[in-house]
């Protein structure tokens, strides 16, 4: 059976970088044997949950590990 991890990374990848809610976020994705692990900062709860839901739509991947750290610039330091 061929190797399918790197075209699965990049596949991921892609979709990230094509959705208007997660492409600005420069999330990694690691890919172990179809197991996708999703690491960076994202703002917000909601892009950290989109980017796990992109990642589960794409075929071959056999689950997610979301490692996103969610930060907001939005402090309220007023």
């Amino acid at each position: 059976m061929k190797n399918i991890t790197a075209p699965i990374q990049h596949e991921v990848q892609a979709a990230l970088l094509q959705d208007a809610h997660t492409r600005e976020y420069g999330i990694e994705v690691m890919d172990n044997n179809g197991i996708i692990t999703l690491k960076g900062v994202v703002p917000s709860r909601e892009a950290s949950e989109r980017a796990e839901m992109i990642t589960r739509d794409i075929a071959g991947v056999q689950g997610v590990i979301n490692e996103l750290d969610v930060r907001s610039s939005d402090t309220n330091n007023e």
